[in-house]
């Protein structure tokens, strides 16, 4: 994003001149300029976005626009660090990781319920 010092419009990018000097072969002279003065007075800016929102962020401020919106943040990687460790720890989730493991290192292609029927009992019977 751009900034004209001149104008003091924004924009995405700036207008490129090609100046020939009455020549027909380059090397030729390339100018950019304001899209709406004309002015080469600009100057690039970075524009920060709040990480949670979205708004626009004015400068001086660091990752959220309010407090807000630093809260609701905070909460939703709170909930979200939850789901992921309920999902992580769930019984049924461990035997799956359990069973491609087992048909990894033995090259095979057993499913959830035949490793449950018939890999699970003699495994627990060789221990």
């Amino acid at each position: 994003m751009y900034y004209c010092n001149n104008c003091e419009n924004e924009f995405v990018k700036p207008t490129k001149v090609l100046e020939t000097h009455g020549l027909s072969t380059p090397p030729f002279e390339v100018f950019y300029l304001c899209p709406f003065c004309n002015s080469n007075n600009f100057k690039e800016v970075e524009i920060k976005y709040c990480r949670c929102c979205g708004a626009r962020i004015k400068n001086g401020t660091a990752g959220f626009c309010s407090t807000e919106c630093k809260i609701t943040a905070q909460k939703l990687r709170l909930a979200e660090y939850k789901k992921t460790k309920q999902l992580t720890e769930s019984p049924l989730i461990i035997l799956i990781r359990e069973v491609e493991s087992y048909n990894k290192s033995h090259q095979t292609n057993y499913s959830y319920g035949q490793y449950v029927a018939l890999i699970k009992p003699r495994l627990k019977g060789e221990k």
